[in-house]
């Protein structure tokens, strides 16, 4: 059963979204698997009951998940009078960028990490689901949607991407469970997984092999830590949104328990991605510096060059490993 936190319940959710017409949805800033696969799931399933629903964003896709672009998706939407906006996978307004300005009138924020400040008339958190995509799929399951194959393969993308392909341990049974379903409706596991996992861009396996240069170690190999710059984006003619994945190259190394990854937005502007291998808690790290997320997955933002943002880091690391 979904967790409805701050005494919003399903009902009045349910209630709200079915008595609006004109509908916007915003995924969160620098998008990944499980915004933009919670978010095309849930337009795709507010159409089938009839509704005018827009996504906006400010930038493009990933490569890897142009694929689920089922519905056009809008850069602005200023003309558009719309009665409700839904947020989706964004734990505080800076995490929708300048299109927090859309958060007027009917607001629902969906989310599941647990430092969700619940900026939403309505909230629909539950820091216990594996992905947004688990909150999603009840959502559409109470709204009494046909689950079909698009709705389907949109699910299962938000679930593999933000579960580690299942092997992180916010993992649980009601994951399996879903996707077991998710399956049955007829989706093609190979041909997502092909799409998310193995067709990079020879672009970006270049940007990953600077990436890993500037790769170094502190505290006995405890400890990753990489960076990639605009000049080394704009050498492999990647942007931003192509970075992701690249953490998991220092975690998945042994004897590494907190990867790093740097990634500078523009000068003095510098986006931390930790990751965490067995008991460390990153969340508590990016917390220092105003950020949040899970305990093996959290993020900041520090206004500082790199060099000095990865001076900071190592400074204030040491007493959580």
């Amino acid at each position: 059963m979904m967790v409805l936190i701050m005494n919003n319940r399903l009902i009045e959710i349910i209630k709200v979204i079915k008595t609006s017409n004109k509908i916007i949805i915003l995924p969160h800033i620098m998008p990944d698997g499980d915004t933009i696969g919670s978010s095309m799931a849930l337009c795709l399933a507010l159409k089938s009951l009839g509704k005018d629903v827009k996504i906006i964003m400010d930038e493009p896709l990933p490569n890897n998940i142009k694929f689920i672009e089922f519905e056009g998706i809008n850069e602005w939407a200023y003309e558009f009078q719309y009665d409700l906006c839904i947020t989706i996978d964004s734990s505080d307004t800076e995490r929708l960028g300048k299109r927090s300005e859309y958060l007027k009138g009917n607001t629902i924020n969906i989310d599941h990490h647990i430092t969700n400040d619940f900026y939403g008339e309505y909230n629909l958190v539950d820091p216990k689901a594996a992905a947004t995509g688990e909150i999603v799929y009840d959502l559409i399951k109470n709204l009494n949607v046909h689950m079909d194959k698009k709705i389907a393969t949109c699910l299962y993308t938000a679930l593999s991407t933000d579960t580690g392909s299942f092997k992180y341990d916010n993992t649980t049974s009601k994951t399996h469970k879903i996707v077991a379903e998710l399956i049955d409706v007829g989706i093609s596991v190979n041909s997502i997984n092909v799409e998310l996992y193995q067709n990079k861009p020879i672009n970006k396996v270049k940007l990953l092999k600077d990436v890993i240069n500037t790769m170094k170690f502190y505290y006995d190999g405890k400890v990753a830590i990489m960076h990639v710059t605009q000049k080394m984006l704009e050498n492999n003619k990647m942007g931003i949104s192509d970075t992701d994945g690249l953490i998991e190259m220092g975690r998945d190394i042994w004897g590494v328990e907190v990867s790093v990854l740097l990634k500078e937005l523009e000068e003095k502007k510098v986006k931390v991605g930790l990751r965490s291998k067995y008991d460390v808690d990153v969340s508590k790290i990016a917390h220092i510096f105003g950020g949040g997320g899970h305990k093996k997955a959290a993020g900041c933002l520090i206004n500082d060059s790199i060099k000095k943002v990865n001076e900071i880091i190592i400074e204030n690391i040491e007493e959580y490993l």
